[in-house]
């Protein structure tokens, strides 16, 4: 097939989205499929096509850089007369950017996945009745967990299916077990990642256990708080690496000894978790919806309330302190992450493209 996939947030800023859907094509390139991305911000990515410069919007609990307006729409037209795609996939489909832009510019058949989650979506409640006619015309609709299928299908109805997000398993083959008692952040600095509440548990997880490190990946606008946060003391022990690329992710991996990720909310699902998982590595994380879906608790690691700076403290020093119980839920969660490989990821995916292929030649017929 030839396929376009429709990113909403700039490419060249990092997160989930954007990283689903560059493994996606790479996936879909690899079972014989043709492919394009279209997303803002994309210029000289390889196989990417640029629609324009973001602008910075605040949504859910963090900064979403969208690109919208007569000319973006002018331009996703364009593509698509140009590209001549059997199957257009729009990744959040009624975020105010290129996808929405893409649903109101075509009647070529559209799969669309929905990734965000929210336990009450006020943009969803207002804009419904004005979306469920283009939810309708949907020919495939996606939710990355069952959190974010609630949160669309509370608003625009029924219809929705489930395909996880997808982690390169192999990019982290062959990483040795866990040693010593570094602890691995992976994430943007903002809020609602929760990388501040890692650094203020930083010392009393120091008190139990005084071997402990930090290695903090990521950038964000809470990047120079957290730095300025950590104590004096403590600052030889604490490493802001930055901005990686996916094989200096894998040797992070190699290098520590749990992940932690302690999001405050927001998160439908989290890659970060699977990453750690498919790495052979025990994650603590927090005990949000999204995280609960895909993390074993006593399994696959270990879940705390929020927010909980003492108690994700407490939850670290036990699992650095119990190497056998860190050995077991590190192996367990790399056998649990084969489930989200991108190959089967992607084969599921496929099988929606070709269901609204199938449609689409009903509905001409």
């Amino acid at each position: 097939m030839k396929v376009l996939l429709v990113c909403p947030y700039s490419w060249a800023t990092p997160g989930g989205v954007g990283a689903h859907v560059a493994n996606l094509a790479e996936a879909l390139r690899l079972r014989g499929h043709e492919v394009r991305i279209v997303a803002p911000d994309a210029a000289d990515s390889p196989g990417v096509t640029s629609i324009g410069r973001s602008i910075p919007i605040p949504y859910n609990g963090s900064i979403a850089r969208l690109a919208f307006g007569p000319r973006v729409a002018m331009r996703v037209r364009v593509v698509i007369r140009r590209y001549r795609p059997d199957v257009i996939h729009v990744h959040e489909p009624f975020a105010p950017s290129v996808g929405l832009a893409t649903l109101l510019s075509t009647r070529r058949p559209i799969v669309a996945t929905f990734h965000a989650s929210a336990q009450r979506s006020r943009a969803y409640r207002v804009a419904s009745p004005a979306l469920r006619p283009l939810y309708r015309r949907l020919a495939g609709r996606i939710a990355v967990s069952e959190e974010a299928r609630r949160t669309v299908e509370g608003a625009l109805g029924n219809g929705v299916r489930v395909i996880p997000n997808g982690v390169t398993v192999a990019l982290f083959s062959g990483l040795p077990e866990p040693e010593g008692s570094a602890v691995l952040f992976v994430g943007r600095f903002e809020p609602r990642k929760g990388a501040r509440v890692l650094i203020d548990a930083f010392p009393a997880l120091k008190e139990r256990r005084p071997d402990a490190t930090l290695i903090m990946v990521g950038e964000g606008s809470e990047r120079r708080a957290c730095e300025q946060a950590v104590p004096d003391p403590l600052r030889d022990d604490v490493s802001f690496v930055g901005r990686v690329q996916p094989w200096e992710l894998a040797d992070a991996m190699g290098r520590s000894a749990v992940v932690a990720v302690p999001s405050l909310g927001g998160e439908s699902f989290g890659i970060v978790l699977l990453e750690g998982m498919a790495a052979g590595r025990p994650v603590v994380a927090s005990n949000i919806p999204g995280y609960a879906a895909v993390l074993r608790v006593g399994v696959d690691g270990v879940l705390v309330p929020p927010g909980d700076a003492p108690a994700l403290a407490d939850a670290l020093a036990r699992v650095l302190g119990d190497r056998e119980r860190a050995l077991a839920m590190g192996r367990s969660g790399k056998e649990r992450a084969a489930r989200y490989d991108w190959p089967v990821v992607a084969g599921e995916i496929e099988g929606v493209y070709t269901e609204a292929l199938q449609g689409a030649g009903r509905g001409r017929r």
